[in-house]
């Protein structure tokens, strides 16, 4: 079994997006010290939420941590290229070794 956490980012608490990012990224940086296995993120277009770009979140996110499963948790195929996610996603998977 894996334990991780999965996020659409929203910004439904009033906080502007820097600062929830810097949040967010805490709460990863606990994740990955704690031992948890997935960190997954939605892909999102519209307020409340910021997570319109997953795979470079993913990119930072898999270069910031050292075990850290990263992993969508939606990707939108009705809006985006399909050969296009697939090949971001391949290049994540280079980039984070695996993870």
């Amino acid at each position: 079994m894996e334990l991780g956490l999965a996020t659409f980012a929203d910004l439904s608490s009033g906080v502007d997006p820097q600062q929830r990012m810097r949040e967010l990224m805490e709460e990863v940086e606990l994740a990955d010290q704690l031992g948890l296995d997935v960190f997954a993120i939605g892909e999102h277009h519209n307020p409340p939420f910021f997570s319109s770009s997953p795979t470079t979140l993913l990119a930072y996110i898999a270069g910031t941590t050292k075990r850290l499963i990263v992993t969508t948790a939606t990707t939108l195929i009705t809006t985006n290229d399909p050969v296009r996610i697939a090949e971001e996603y391949a290049m994540l998977q280079h980039l984070s070794k695996g993870r």
